[in-house]
């Protein structure tokens, strides 16, 4: 078993160092909008658009190069932003949409914290495979103008 565990570390250890570094990019993102919309009462879009662009810089400064393997510059940072920009737009639709048709049937903190939790899991996947095949191409694009 615990051979098992290590061959599926070791085949997966990008993702999995992706997935630890989303979880504290998505705490921070969490206690963002946390505090934006129910301290500061800020509509439920601007806090969240708050936390995920909050977490995104953490997330790009963790990740870039030990998860995708790339350096730093205007072109990778491009990648990382347009590739968070669609995840931003998935994750506001989503959080907007489960919070809208949740809070009638639960407590308002249930919903929120049901609506967020769906807002991260999805755009989670779709933005790191996204950003693995797009770095992939940008490194071969950079090794061929070497």
């Amino acid at each position: 078993m615990k051979s098992l565990i290590i061959k599926l570390y070791k085949k997966c250890e990008k993702l999995f160092k992706y997935l630890f570094f989303s979880v504290l990019s998505t705490l921070l993102d969490t206690a963002v909008v946390w505090i934006s919309f129910h301290i500061l009462n800020l509509e439920l879009v601007i806090s969240n658009t708050a936390g995920v662009v909050t977490g995104f810089f953490l997330s790009y400064f963790l990740s870039l190069k030990t998860v995708f393997d790339t350096r730093q510059g205007i072109d990778a940072f491009a990648v990382y932003g347009g590739t968070s920009l669609i995840g931003l737009i998935l994750a506001n639709y989503l959080i907007t949409t489960v919070y809208t048709f949740s809070v009638g049937y639960c407590p308002e903190w249930f919903a929120f914290l049901l609506s967020k939790g769906v807002s991260i899991v999805l755009p989670f996947f779709v933005m790191y495979f996204m950003r693995k095949y797009l770095y992939i191409w940008l490194n071969k694009r950079r090794k061929s103008h070497e």
